[in-house]
């Protein structure tokens, strides 16, 4: 019996071997490829370009001057007869009234110019202080405050300070053998923009201003 057992066991069907188990291949890593970091560029700096400055003119301001403005004709006589200075809305007025005068030559507009000045000074040479940091010269060929004659054809102030936001000071400085010249200060440099006008003859500045 025990040699059945054993026989029976040599016959029964072993269990098939199971094939070896490859041991897994560890996963492939591929190299870290370095990354390119973007590299900061320097902002573009730009070139100053030389700029071109006109010289002022004789007589003119160091600060950037406004150009010379001339008018009227050299044949023409006037008196001056009312100034009027006023404030509008984007400018600071002044009009200069001229009227006929006896002096041998045409009824109109006399030669005039308008610059910007460092300083003003009369007939006597000595300097006229007029308030402001800015100043502009307006001179008149052939007019004048008195008629040849001699009799007074402008009464009006020769010094005058209105509360306009940019004429500080408008002010005679010489009237003699028929020059006038009169100096207008300013808060700021402001050019004017000149125009004259008929009946009656005017000369008008405007120098802007913040409306």
């Amino acid at each position: 019996m025990a040699l059945a057992i054993v026989v029976a066991s040599a016959c029964a069907p072993q269990p098939a071997a199971a094939p070896p188990t490859a041991a897994p291949t560890p996963p492939r890593t591929a190299a870290a490829t370095p990354t390119s970091r973007p590299t900061a560029t320097p902002p573009a700096t730009a070139t100053a370009q030389p700029t071109t400055t006109a010289a002022p003119g004789p007589g003119s301001s160091p600060a950037a001057a406004c150009p010379r403005v001339t008018g009227g004709a050299a044949g023409n006589q006037a008196q001056l007869v009312a100034i009027r200075i006023a404030h509008n809305p984007g400018f600071d007025r002044i009009v200069f009234e001229l009227g006929p005068s006896t002096a041998p030559g045409a009824p109109g507009i006399p030669l005039y110019s308008i610059e910007t000045a460092s300083s003003l000074a009369g007939a006597s040479g000595q300097p006229v202080t007029i308030a402001g940091s800015a100043l502009f010269g307006i001179r008149f060929q052939n007019a004048s405050t008195r008629s040849p004659e001699g009799s007074t054809t402008y009464t009006g102030a020769t010094d005058m300070r209105p509360t306009t936001p940019l004429i500080k000071e408008l002010r005679m400085v010489e009237d003699f053998e028929r020059v006038m010249v009169w100096g207008a200060g300013l808060d700021h440099l402001a050019c004017p923009q000149v125009q004259t006008l008929s009946g009656p003859y005017r000369v008008v500045l405007d120098f802007p201003t913040p409306p």
